[in-house]
């Protein structure tokens, strides 16, 4: 979503599943962006280190250069005035200040696009995800496919036997699955 405005921000947020495309949608807008000559910054959380240190990296391999924070508070420090659009990926990852810091960037003008989970390995909302929905002007849900059925997938199926909520991994620790295919304990019991 692109929009011409006066001195009005918005927030955009992309969510779904692992593998629905999520990041590729994000880099896709951000392209568009620097195309129009935008000033674009693009940030991501330093626990994804999957693919590459200094760029968000889809699935599908289409990358981004981007810089590495701590927190949602090291993005806002690190926006610069003249910048217009804010990429971030992985919005899950960080606290609750995302939503605050998401808020003033628009309030000074900026386009923020967030990409990140919905729902974690369990199929509960996935803080701050479920916030930023809420006071998003424009909301987009991608889908996956099932990789078990076919069938349009939008949960995130754990694979491997580890409890905690936030375990960072691609293909081999998780795979996307609709909701009939959907265990949200089978990692659990692999855990056993």
């Amino acid at each position: 979503m692109e929009r011409h405005s006066n001195d009005s921000g918005w927030i955009e947020v992309i969510t779904g599943s692992m593998f629905s495309g999520k990041s590729e949608e994000l880099i896709r807008r951000l392209r568009r962006a620097e195309i129009a000559r935008q000033k674009v910054q693009v940030f991501k959380p330093v626990i994804d280190s999957r693919y590459s240190e200094l760029h968000i990296v889809s699935h599908s391999e289409m990358k981004i250069a981007s810089l590495v924070v701590q927190s949602a508070a090291e993005i806002l420090a690190g926006v610069g005035m003249d910048t217009t659009v804010v990429g971030i990926d992985e919005g899950q990852f960080f606290d609750h200040d995302l939503v605050r810091v998401a808020n003033q960037l628009a309030d000074q003008g900026k386009r923020v696009i967030i990409a990140g989970l919905d729902m974690d390995y369990l199929g509960r909302p996935f803080e701050p995800m479920p916030l930023l929905l809420a006071i998003a002007e424009d909301v987009t849900k991608t889908r996956a496919i099932c990789m078990r059925c076919g069938s349009p997938a939008t949960y995130t199926q754990r694979l491997i036997p580890n409890r905690e909520r936030v375990v960072v991994g691609a293909t081999g620790a998780y795979e996307a699955r609709c909701r009939s295919c959907f265990d949200p304990h089978l990692s659990e019991h692999a855990a056993d």
